[in-house]
């Protein structure tokens, strides 16, 4: 295995599970929302679990699936899914494999995402209750660089919103860090073979979906110019697709300014102090977690939210 194959696997490719110091919210923090558990597999038999959530008397007419990031699982967009239900939507939500509830020795490479959403669409597609739906795909980050690409693999898609995500895996690491282009490209080709080259950018030449794409301009983890910025560069104006661009939010454009500026107060601290081992037992780092307030620190953007919805549900 070359070098920079080794730091590429040690820096993502591994499990990502709830340690119980980082708060997440579940369905019972929400009263009345309620969580109806799925579950389905991927080719190659990881088991994916998930639940599809909603308040009493959803609209029928609709189905969204929530893509979540990487570093975390669905649960850790508990207030994003809980936005959604809450307009009245049924939202599948589910961790990909190497995540939180599903199986899997580690998450097989960013293109598992899509092996994981192909998989769940298949499923929903043999659901006699689900399938005739008005599908709409909503994700952050590494889950808006599968919303995007998915329309490479279905037509019939109603809406995607892509929050935050990069175009295809060769921009993101060609913008990003060139060096680790071709490491990453092998090793995501003999993950998922099928998935590897596909971008958004060709897949919204041809949608006739409803498209809407959310990002700041000072995203530091995944930037403008690897995402919306790519975009609007190298894609011709459609009146199907809509840019939704912001700033001051980095990475979580979903969050009001106040909530990003807290979020970001404490992830940029917490890992800093374990490192220099300030914080040494699990119990060192609860209590330190626990003087920050996660309601304030993931609240939502009624207006950013309100655009989403908006095009989830347009004819």
């Amino acid at each position: 295995m070359g070098l920079l194959t080794h730091l590429y696997k040690k820096m993502f490719i591994k499990r990502y599970d709830d340690d119980g110091i980082v708060k997440y919210f579940s369905y019972t923090d929400f009263p009345e929302l309620e969580a109806k558990p799925i579950e389905f597999y991927t080719p190659e038999q990881n088991h994916i679990k998930g639940y599809i959530y909603s308040y009493a008397n959803p609209d029928k007419e609709h189905l969204v699936i929530f893509c979540h990031g990487i570093g975390g699982g669905h649960r850790s967009y508990m207030r994003e899914i809980e936005t959604l239900a809450r307009a009245g939507l049924e939202v599948v939500a589910y961790d990909n494999t190497g995540c939180f509830e599903s199986t899997g020795e580690n998450i097989r490479g960013f293109t598992e995402a899509l092996n994981c959403l192909v998989s769940c669409i298949n499923f929903l597609k043999e659901n006699k209750y689900l399938k005739n739906r008005k599908l709409s795909v909503v994700g952050h980050s590494w889950g808006g660089y599968i919303a995007g690409n998915i329309l490479n693999y279905y037509k019939g898609i109603h809406s995607i919103s892509v929050i935050s995500g990069f175009v295809s895996l060769k921009v993101f690491t060609d913008l990003t860090n060139k060096l680790l282009t071709r490491s990453v490209y092998r090793f995501e080709k003999k993950a998922n073979p099928q998935y590897v080259d596909s971008s958004s950018l060709d897949a919204f030449k041809t949608t006739n979906a409803n498209v809407l794409i959310v990002h700041s301009k000072d995203d530091d983890i995944v930037k403008y110019d690897v995402g919306a910025g790519y975009l609007q560069k190298y894609l011709e104006p459609k009146p199907n697709i809509k840019y939704l661009i912001l700033d001051g939010k980095k990475h979580e454009p979903q969050y009001t300014k106040e909530a990003s500026k807290y979020f970001y107060s404490f992830f940029e601290e917490y890992p800093v102090l374990i490192k220099k081992k300030v914080l040494k037992t699990k119990e060192d780092r609860i209590a330190y977690v626990n003087k920050f307030d996660f309601w304030k620190m993931t609240e939502q953007d009624k207006e950013v939210w309100d655009e989403i919805i908006k095009n989830i549900k347009q004819k």
